[in-house]
């Protein structure tokens, strides 16, 4: 069954086409990868599945229904959360506290309740339970602003989770960190999905995606150019000379 469905996305930015008539589906439980060269329209992609652009033509369905014109935050309430290249935390509040605050309405239900201490003892312990979930255990205090980049990507993907999302938006995590980090956060991916959540993932490093992606789209300025399993996304000739033939030439 189709989570999201997309049917001839175009998003242009003056006379420069981003997306151009990208179509694909995305099934429940499944790790689609999203790769391309800079450039492809891959980010753009994730902002228009999270209502930070508005899409020019085409239409986008999550869960069968129709998303233009939503928000962010609806489109988050629905399901939909998404981490960013760029990692941003609080960087003077603590690691729990970055994630109290994105859990949101499940922290501060209501605006007479955001005035009021939102860290009660369920919240607390709920923000705990994430944090652990992405391997991050004690040090809760810690400042978000301290922690190493390998860290700051994993509490990105804890304040994601904060969202109990269905759809899971990664873009780049792996982006930065060392090998060691990187096969790290790919048992970290396996295991969200054995958990449940559908993942949609940007990545330029190749070993992950293959490692962990059953499925690839492929974008070149804008344009889906190839979809398929790994083994042939590899062999395929245009992926090669868009994307995967220009890594190997160096």
């Amino acid at each position: 069954m189709a989570l999201l469905e997309i049917d001839q996305l175009t998003k242009a930015f003056g006379g420069v086409t981003a997306l151009q008539d990208v179509a694909f589906e995305v099934t429940e439980r499944e790790i689609l990868g999203i790769i391309g060269p800079n450039g492809a329209g891959k980010t753009t992609l994730f902002n228009c599945i999270t209502g930070m652009l508005i899409p020019d033509r085409g239409v986008i369905r999550f869960r069968g229904q129709d998303t233009h014109g939503r928000k962010p935050h609806e489109l988050a309430l629905r399901g939909i959360a998404r981490t960013f290249q760029v990692v941003r935390p609080f960087p003077t509040l603590s690691l729990l506290n970055n994630v109290l605050v994105a859990s949101g309405h499940r922290a501060y239900p209501s605006l007479r309740a955001a005035a009021a201490p939102f860290s009660t003892p369920a919240a607390r312990e709920a923000a705990q339970a994430l944090l652990a979930r992405v391997g991050m255990t004690g040090e809760f205090d810690r400042p978000a602003g301290t922690l190493p980049l390998g860290l700051k990507k994993r509490l990105e993907i804890a304040r994601a989770l904060a969202l109990d999302p269905a759809l899971l938006l990664l873009d780049e995590p792996s982006g930065g960190l060392r090998h060691e980090e990187s096969l790290q956060l790919l048992e970290l991916i396996r295991q969200l999905n054995q958990e449940g959540i559908t993942i949609i993932l940007i990545e330029h490093n190749m070993p992950i995606v293959m490692g962990v992606c059953r499925r690839l789209v492929v974008l070149d300025h804008g344009v889906k150019i190839a979809e398929g399993d790994p083994s042939a996304i590899q062999r395929h000739p245009q992926v090669i000379e868009a994307y995967l033939g220009k890594a190997a030439r160096g």
